[in-house]
């Protein structure tokens, strides 16, 4: 099938999610609810999978909504990047939805947990595959405004006050791209990726759109957590629900990463100089603020929602040394990062469950709990880059390619990578020795565990397994998505076409007989 007969993908996962959304709304039964939820989630994981087959060739899917093509309509664009990325949030949803419907909680359920679930996915899949900046805020919007609710569902104190910081720093954000949207509209008259990248490379190196991409990579910055405008994060993530919280740590800052990359990829590429050592210096800061966070913390949820900081600071590293062999390793730790930040969260719901406690101070919990400490422990050596693990697949592909850069601020870079994985390995050691190491003391009681909720934490474990034994066919598809990121003349004649853009005609008044 041609790239044409394909158009209607693009939207796929985005509009199935939004429409189960709405039906998840109406009062169902438990296990209708459930199992809808169920249903929608594999649907949208098989709509991914879809755009990921369709794109593996290098095709650049485009869905015109009303018939008006690009630049002039709203598209829906999906080449590899956009793909992978669906298809990595995709799997995120499908492991968040099991573990909600594993974990029974009537009262957040009452108020639309499932319902709020597909919107937020809804707005996630809008953020990976609109084609235009402007909807990239709307996706935005969509994406907030299902969180904002998710994370004050429940009324807690905690949900209340950490909540109210994600909404004010989520709004700043927000409004700093409606106005960096202005300023780009003004400068360059359009808003399409590919029309502003065109525009752009005609208008060649230049101070106003650089200021454009600097504002830009503050707002995106902000959405990803990158330090110090992650400060929302460690406190956010560990007052959600379980499953919810799983889902925001494992793909929320990954949006806005994924912005990074599509803007200063695809679109203002032509003075990489100024971002590129924004990011770098960003990327080297915030690898060891996460890590030195993880050290600092004794509660399960929070020492992984530090780690989630120490590996956005790892992607913002590799973008930021802007190369190629960098883009490729990036690429490929954005898979190791979604997917074991999902298994670690799904690992410290039942570990929270089965202690009563959100503390890892619990000890001897090994001889109750074996496969979960199997799991925690190839979580572990992923998140700290050790052999034999995909974490250290991709983690040595982005020292190599720091030191083939060789700056002074990359050779800077390189050192905080490896300091922190140091640290992020003894913050690891940490949580091993505290709850699966030792003696169990009598005075903690080990409660049970549904083997449901259990076998969330085994499934995300087996993918992030499977990171480590399909670890060629990864770096290949990263090469690839690398290279057509190098070359973003093929995304631009495959959203805007090989002919030059004309004005459509304006609409006229059929003559009466």
């Amino acid at each position: 099938m041609t790239p044409a007969d394909l158009a209607w993908l693009p939207l796929a996962p985005i509009l199935a999610p939004l429409g189960l959304g709405v039906l998840l709304l109406y009062p169902w039964r438990r296990p209708v609810r459930v199992g809808l939820a169920l249903a929608g989630a594999f649907a949208v994981l098989l709509f991914a999978a879809s755009l990921v087959a369709a794109t593996s060739g290098g095709a650049v899917l485009v869905s015109s909504l009303g018939g008006w093509p690009a630049p002039f309509g709203i598209v829906m664009t999906a080449d590899r990047l956009g793909a992978w990325m669906s298809l990595l949030a995709a799997v995120s949803g499908v492991l968040a939805v099991w573990q909600a419907a594993a974990d029974p909680d009537p009262v957040r359920e009452k108020h639309h947990l499932f319902g709020l679930l597909f919107f937020l996915f809804a707005g996630v899949q809008l953020s990976f595959l609109t084609g235009d900046l402007f909807n990239l805020f709307v996706a935005f919007e969509v994406m907030l405004v299902a969180s904002y609710a998710l994370a004050v569902l429940g009324s807690t104190r905690e949900q209340l006050r950490e909540g109210f910081r994600y909404i004010v720093m989520n709004l700043v954000a927000s409004a700093l791209l409606v106005v960096t949207c202005g300023l780009a509209y003004g400068v360059l008259g359009t808003l399409n990726f590919a029309h502003l990248a065109q525009r752009s490379a005609e208008l060649g190196p230049n101070t106003t759109v650089t200021a454009v991409g600097v504002l830009l990579l503050i707002v995106f910055a902000a959405k990803g957590a990158l330090f110090p405008l992650g400060f929302w994060l460690p406190g956010t993530y560990p007052a959600l629900p379980p499953a919810v919280g799983a889902f925001f740590a494992a793909v929320l800052t990954k949006v806005g990463i994924y912005a990074l990359i599509r803007v200063f990829t695809t679109v203002f590429n032509q003075d990489p100089t100024l971002p590129n050592t924004l990011l770098l210096g960003l990327g080297a800061v915030t690898m060891l603020f996460g890590a030195f966070g993880a050290v600092s913390q004794r509660e399960w949820r929070r020492i992984f929602s530090f780690t989630v900081i120490s590996s956005v600071g790892y992607l913002a590293f590799g973008l930021g040394l802007g190369t190629p062999e960098a883009l490729r390793a990036s690429v490929a730790y954005l898979a190791v990062s979604v997917l074991v930040t999902a298994a670690l969260f799904a690992i410290a719901a039942v570990a929270e469950r089965a202690a009563g406690s959100r503390l890892v101070a619990v000890r001897g919990m090994l001889d109750f709990m074996p496969l979960l400490a199997a799991c925690f422990l190839l979580c572990a050596l992923t998140v700290a880059g050790l052999p034999p693990s995909g974490g250290f697949v991709a983690k040595y592909a982005l020292v190599r390619a720091g030191l083939a850069q060789g700056s002074p601020l990359a050779l800077a870079a390189v050192f905080s990578a490896l300091l922190a994985s140091l640290i992020l390995l003894y913050a690891m050691l940490g949580v091993w020795r505290g709850f699966f190491w030792g003696k169990h003391l009598v005075m903690f009681p080990v409660y049970r565990v549904p083997f449901a909720l259990r076998a969330v934490a085994y499934a995300a474990t087996a993918l992030v397994a499977g990171l480590t034994l399909f670890a060629g066919p990864l770096l290949g598809w990263a090469d690839a998505t690398a290279a057509e990121l190098s070359e973003p003349g093929q995304y631009i004649r495959g959203v805007l076409g090989d002919e030059p853009i004309v004005i459509p005609p304006p609409p006229t008044v059929p003559e009466e007989p």
